[in-house]
């Protein structure tokens, strides 16, 4: 769980690294890509790594909450 937490703040720091969050996600995203209709696969999978980037780039790394933040 560091690794995505490491790769998503030197995303955030120099868009070069956001090809490598881009990459983690590539297993699910191609794997999710195959419950949809064929002509559809590639609109969709451009879209998918659009949010992706979107979600590194607006993704606050201060407003993690810590594990005794997250008791009741």
């Amino acid at each position: 769980m560091n690794a995505l937490y490491d790769m998503v703040k030197e995303a955030q720091d120099d868009s070069l690294y956001e090809v490598n969050v881009v990459q983690s996600f590539e297993p699910k995203i191609k794997k999710s890509l195959r419950l949809t209709h064929l002509e559809n696969r590639e609109d969709l999978e451009q879209e998918l790594r659009i949010k992706v980037i979107g979600y590194v780039r607006s993704y606050s790394l201060e407003d993690v909450p810590g594990l005794f933040d997250l008791r009741k």
